[in-house]
């Protein structure tokens, strides 16, 4: 059977794309090499571009209604309390970030995904070689082979499809560690974010649903969450609330291109930021926004493919590389370590926060200054 699209991963990127590609009438086809979904909250923040896409398949109620919507970052320096990130100024169906667990986005997905007939999501099948021709393109697995008028790569940062394909890509590291876990949440910090900056580094904090908290800390050794946060902060986690804990280390990738004939790339298969910030996984779902109406108008319409792969490319590239910016710049002022550097960035978000600037900050944190974010803002 030939497809008109088969996309091949199904994180939340991917289901998002099978499902707006499905209510538009496409025959879609879903690979995912795991059997399951992960265990892992992984990405947490749904911005409110992300939840106005969500809207147009019925799911952003059920996602709120699952999530914490988080109205107010409380921001902390060496001098005390510099200020405060208020969602309500931005307005909107959606005046705040939503907190999700990443695995609860994707099992809503997948619910939406198994409700359309027209979209069929295959898991256990690894992709091990792709044939792209004139007209379609041949996915091979290790038993079967697959036909498409189009594939959509959105395999993840690691992407063996763009391995594959040869794409060139240039990585940034940034050069600074952190550790993260999920407790159990006793402090009295509600649904409000907070985030801390020290001389020591960086402490963050982010309500998640059903009484649980994140907390993200800058930091040399992948072993010191706990105390780090009560020498930072004065806040004492307790090592039973802990409910799991994993480092990491921020990078850029860039790639030299995001299509080859008829194979696309989107999501982090395309473009990979720092997650400081919650900018990758929105980028990647109005990436999906794009590729939706694109094929559809390709496929259905006749419209003119390289003049919308172009566009794609094009519009989808600036949109990657501003948030990839935008997620390296706040990310650069946050681990800025020692008195001097602390006592100048107070002043400086002292300034942001509590001034004509604010409401300036809050739409750039949710994503609303962001260009070519939504295919028709």
């Amino acid at each position: 059977m030939k497809h008109d699209v088969i996309i091949i991963g199904a994180g939340p990127v991917g289901l998002l794309l099978g499902g707006l590609l499905g209510v538009r009438g496409l025959n879609v086809l879903i690979l995912e090499k795991r059997s399951s979904l992960p265990e892992q909250s992984q990405a947490i923040g749904i911005t409110p571009p992300s939840l106005e896409i969500m809207q147009t398949l019925g799911l952003a109620e059920s996602m709120v209604q699952s999530g914490t919507r988080i109205r107010e970052c409380q921001v902390h320096g060496l001098s005390g309390r510099l200020g405060r990130v208020s969602f309500d100024e931005i307005g909107g169906a959606f005046p705040f970030i939503l907190s999700l667990p990443q695995r609860e986005t994707m099992r809503l997905l997948e619910e939406h995904v198994g409700s359309i007939a027209n979209v069929s999501l295959r898991r256990g099948v690894e992709v091990v070689k792709i044939s792209s021709g004139t007209e379609d393109v041949i996915v091979h697995a290790h038993q079967n082979a697959f036909s498409a008028a189009f594939v959509v790569a959105c395999d993840g940062w690691r992407s063996p499809i763009r391995e594959m394909l040869g794409i060139r890509t240039q990585r940034q590291h940034y050069g600074c560690k952190f550790v993260m876990g999920d407790f159990i949440d006793r402090t009295a910090m509600g649904d409000v974010a907070h985030v801390f900056f020290t001389p020591a580094g960086a402490v963050e904090s982010f309500p998640l649903p059903a009484g649980r908290r994140r907390w993200i800390v800058q930091t040399d050794d992948a072993a010191d969450l706990i105390p780090q946060v009560r020498q930072r902060t004065g806040i004492v986690l307790a090592h039973a609330d802990q409910l799991n804990e994993s480092a990491f280390a921020p990078w850029r990738l860039d790639c030299a291109q995001v299509q080859q004939d008829r194979v696309l790339l989107c999501g982090d298969a395309a473009h990979v930021m720092s997650p400081i910030g919650g900018q990758g996984m929105n980028t990647g779902f109005a990436d999906a926004e794009f590729v939706a109406e694109m094929l559809l108008a390709i496929l259905r319409h006749g419209e003119n493919a390289n003049a919308w792969m172009a566009r794609y490319a094009r519009e989808r590239g600036i949109a990657a590389s501003t948030a990839s910016r935008r997620a390296a710049l706040g990310m650069g002022l946050g681990v800025w370590r020692g008195v001097p550097r602390s006592l100048l960035r107070d002043g400086l978000f002292r300034l942001l926060l509590n001034g004509p600037l604010s409401s300036h900050v809050a739409a750039w944190f949710a994503m609303r200054s962001l260009p070519h974010n939504r295919l028709r803002s």
